[in-house]
């Protein structure tokens, strides 16, 4: 029998263990530059995540103890709590303005036991005797006496603190307490670990810390905003690095989504990734969209590019004023408090509105009240008062809406512990930014303002970045909401941080074996 196939029962070429070869199929541009991009979103996001998930990771860690714990920061009514009671005795008549200077704001107050004008103009702040005697220089001594004194009033009596000079420190890393140098430190040895900060330009209370919101601080706001002192105190580096960064991280997280999504039901699980690579698919499919939108918004708070730029009130405040504040307007409101001394009073301000001076007097609980020059006669403002300041802001606006509201709307609220002025007269204009005005009833003045740049700022950055909503502001809705979001954000970040070292650690080990070998 011949062993030579016949043509009928011939194997075809290529048969077998292995299959004929076969022409590649052809693939359209479009398809090979959609493949093209697919790869680079995941090679993006794998380099992007080694050098941006531990940042990520600390800015959601630091999220939960900003909850709980805010950055130092001294209100009104702290300072207010502080002060001594107002005695004009044998005041005024060897007052000294300052000369060559337009004076923009005063206030009288009691400093190391005299009384006082603090003055703020454009470039420069000070202070005046209004006594029979010169005041004492702002140093060391009289501020640890200005700071014990605030202690005993607004805390508890702690004896004489450790007192020491200082330019700034973590606390004190603000732009704005840079014109109150040199500061003096005030330590007290109590229990909260009290320490105060006094300005040297005006003797006031411009800070206080506790033992408490320092250690917190440390793994809150300080790492949450990169408010490191040798950092912060450099502003345009601080600045472009968060603002960099953040822009990095919405790529880092769109980029994330995409590939999460793009994997999603492939594999047995659902998912082709096993241990470590697992846990991170599904954390970021489940909270991809809530770190995309908190690292979103966290970059508008720094108002990017100007994307959130406003002319601020512009107008409105020398509308209101009517004219600026004039040395006659100082000397009426000191001389009216020595000849009518006020119980209860720790602080006197003068404001001009609608072209006359008035007096603004701040009890020692925060609450202000607006007073007639000279005779201070309680000046309240009525609702026609308040209409026609209304109209006076934006003569060239037609006014909308004008309420007196007793209850916080969207844009005039207090998150969390923070207080707002309530009853609030509110003022809508109907103009192209649908402006928002809001007085206080009781002194006249201009509290809150609001135009289209604002209200996206409040939606985009304190909506989204604090979930700052309606529904959600009260607390314990807002804790029992935003809690369990920022353990997941902070999962996600550090399964993605880990990931990372574990890939960086790869090729070194391969290094190692190979010069093993």
């Amino acid at each position: 029998m011949s062993l030579t196939p016949s043509p009928s029962n011939s194997i075809a070429p290529g048969a077998g263990l292995s299959p004929a070869p076969r022409a590649a199929p052809r693939m359209s541009s479009f398809t090979r530059l959609a493949r093209w991009a697919r790869r680079m979103m995941f090679l993006t996001h794998r380099w992007l995540g080694i050098v941006l998930a531990l940042l990520m990771a600390i800015w959601a860690i630091s999220g939960i103890t900003m909850m709980y714990v805010a950055f130092p920061d001294t209100t009104a009514e702290e300072k207010a709590a502080g002060l001594e009671p107002l005695d004009l005795s044998g005041c005024c008549d060897h007052v000294v303005l300052p000369g060559g200077v337009a004076i923009e704001a005063a206030t009288v107050e009691m400093v190391d036991g005299h009384p006082a004008l603090r003055w703020q103009g454009s470039e420069s702040a000070g202070l005046a005797s209004l006594g029979e005697t010169a005041l004492p220089p702002i140093d060391a001594a009289t501020a640890g006496r200005i700071a014990a004194e605030h202690m005993s009033r607004a805390f508890v009596p702690s004896g004489r603190p450790t007192v020491e000079e200082i330019d700034r420190d973590q606390w004190t890393v603000y732009g704005r307490f840079r014109q109150h140098q040199p500061l003096y430190k005030a330590s007290f040895a109590d229990e909260r670990g009290t320490v105060l900060y006094v300005s040297g330009l005006t003797g006031q209370i411009i800070q206080d810390t506790s033992a408490h919101e320092r250690f917190w601080n440390w793994i809150g706001a300080v790492p949450h905003w990169l408010y490191f002192t040798a950092l912060r105190e450099i502003q345009p580096l601080w600045y472009n690095l968060v603002v960099y960064a953040s822009a990095l991280g919405v790529f880092l997280s769109v980029s994330g989504i995409y590939v999460g999504l793009i994997m999603w039901r492939k594999g047995k699980r659902w998912s082709p990734f096993r241990g470590i690579a697992l846990w991170h698919h599904w954390t970021g499919l489940v909270f991809g969209v809530v770190t995309l939108t908190w690292v979103a918004s966290g970059l508008f708070s720094m108002n990017p590019w100007g994307w959130f730029e406003s002319d601020g009130p512009g107008e409105v405040i020398p509308n209101l004023a009517g004219r600026p504040l004039e040395a006659g307007d100082v000397e009426a409101l000191y001389r009216a408090l020595a000849a009518n001394p006020q119980t209860g009073a720790v602080s006197a301000e003068v404001s001009v509105q609608g072209g006359r001076p008035w007096a603004i007097l701040v009890r020692q609980d925060g609450s202000r009240e607006r007073f007639s020059l000279p005779g201070l006669a309680p000046a309240p403002l009525d609702n026609n008062e308040l209409t026609a300041k209304a109209r006076t802001a934006k003569p060239a606006s037609r006014i909308a809406s004008a309420e007196l509201i007793t209850t916080p709307d969207n844009y005039h609220y207090a998150h969390k512990e923070e207080r707002v002025v309530l009853p609030a007269y509110r003022v809508i204009y109907a103009n192209a930014d649908a402006t928002r005005l809001y007085f206080d009833p009781r002194t006249g003045e201009l509290v809150n303002f609001v135009d289209a740049s604002g209200r996206a700022y409040r939606w985009l950055h304190y909506g989204l970045h604090r979930l700052d909503f309606p529904v959600l502001r009260s607390r314990p809705i807002w804790d029992v909401v935003t809690l369990p979001l920022l353990v997941g954000v902070s999962l996600l970040c550090v399964l993605g941080a880990w990931m990372g070292v574990r890939r960086l650690r790869r090729p070194a080990a391969g290094v190692k074996r190979g010069a093993s070998d």
